[in-house]
């Protein structure tokens, strides 16, 4: 299910995830029938729920700006039916880095609370609230209760993305404590077990306790992310142990630029090195050869149509470093050098090679950052 990109900030996407959809229908059905209060109920829960998503979106910025700090790239942030999620283009290896981006998205929520509780106290006298009804005001469609309700909202959001359920922000601290003193693939071990036990208490409590399937469904999300955030960083952790000269595909050396296109085509159109002496001196991407071709340019020389503008690796690079640089080029093929001189060619293709060698199967990496549902459910029973 694609999501719908609504914005930018700060070249960050902001997106929408169809499961969206989803909350106005509860409001609607669910809503009136804890207010009581008709439309007029209805409505002040939509608010309340869209201002929750909001306090979700500016904790994935939060994220998003302290990743930014470390160099970090992040993608997107999509708010979906269980929260949000920040895409970054990796993890961090630096325990302090991660920590940092991890606790970045709570101190925005406490920030939150900060900014809310003068306004709530504001509004309070206005009302002529004591001290006590403050609590007794939380999610009544009144403006005491909306911001009472998000002070709460946001606490909540602090307590639950703190909890040491990996991959939480919690959780990824955890995991940056834990890589100071074992490595980071034993401390993402470690802390995915103990993520995983405490997903298996959610999904306990959801069931028997609070009765919530929202909870449920983000127990099980979870369990799964940490599993698969498990499995990439024992992948990533291979990758950075291979050499990437091991794997270089020598292709008969590559084709000189002085050649016809025709002769590119030895062994099947595919992306070929140009050298000359020994040397990477350009790339002939198949897209092009094929599109060359067929305009009826056989008989030009290599040279016209090569791309003289492209990076090689050294055949002592690891493998997880030249992914990276494939992914930042957008390319599908990279020259592989030593001291200069061509060694082989590594493809997309070789990369999948070493993947299935690692670590059989398909690899997922994920962040949940929220609760928004299951927090609603729980501040309108208080609101009882």
């Amino acid at each position: 299910m694609r999501s719908l990109t609504v914005g930018r900030l700060r070249g960050i996407a902001i997106r929408l995830h169809p499961t969206l959809a989803i909350v106005p229908v509860w409001v609607v059905f669910d809503w009136d029938r804890v207010g009581g209060l008709g439309p007029g109920s209805v409505v002040f829960g939509l608010l309340f729920v869209a201002l929750v998503f909001g306090c979700v979106l500016l904790h994935e910025l939060g994220h998003a700006v302290m990743a930014a700090e470390f160099g970090v790239v992040v993608h997107d942030v999509t708010l979906s039916v269980v929260g949000g999620v920040a895409r970054m283009a990796h993890v961090p290896l630096s325990p302090r880095a991660e920590a940092q981006i991890a606790l970045a998205g709570p101190a925005v929520n406490l920030a939150l609370v900060v900014v809310l509780a003068p306004w709530l106290l504001l509004a309070g006298l206005i009302g002529g609230l004591d001290g006590g009804d403050f609590l007794l005001e939380v999610l009544r469609p009144t403006m005491p209760g909306l911001l009472a309700g998000l002070i709460v909202a946001n606490l909540m959001l602090v307590v639950f993305n703190l909890l040491p359920a990996f991959p939480m922000d919690g959780g990824r601290v955890l995991r940056a404590v834990l890589t100071r003193g074992f490595g980071r693939e034993t401390g993402t071990r470690a802390a995915v077990v103990v993520g995983q036990a405490l997903a298996v208490l959610m999904a306990i409590a959801a069931v028997f306790w609070i009765k919530s399937l929202m909870l449920l469904l983000i127990a099980l999300f979870v369990i799964v992310v940490a599993h698969a955030e498990g499995r990439a960083v024992r992948v990533e952790s291979a990758l950075r142990r291979m050499r990437v000269g091991q794997f270089a595909l020598w292709d008969m050396g590559g084709v000189a630029p002085g050649q016809p296109l025709a002769y590119a085509l030895r062994g099947g159109p595919r992306d070929v090195v140009v050298t000359e002496n020994g040397r990477v001196v350009g790339m002939l991407w198949r897209n092009t050869l094929l599109n060359a071709l067929a305009q009826g340019a056989s008989g030009r020389r290599i040279a016209e149509v090569m791309d003289g503008n492209v990076a090689s690796v050294d055949i002592d690079d690891s493998v997880y470093d030249v992914q990276q640089r494939m992914n930042d080029l957008q390319r599908w093929a990279i020259p592989v050098t030593e001291d200069g001189l061509y060694r082989g060619v590594f493809t997309v293709d070789r990369l999948s090679h070493v993947y299935r060698q690692v670590l059989p199967g398909p690899q997922a990496i994920g962040e949940p950052a929220g609760f928004a549902g299951a927090l609603t459910g729980w501040l309108r029973t208080l609101a009882r």
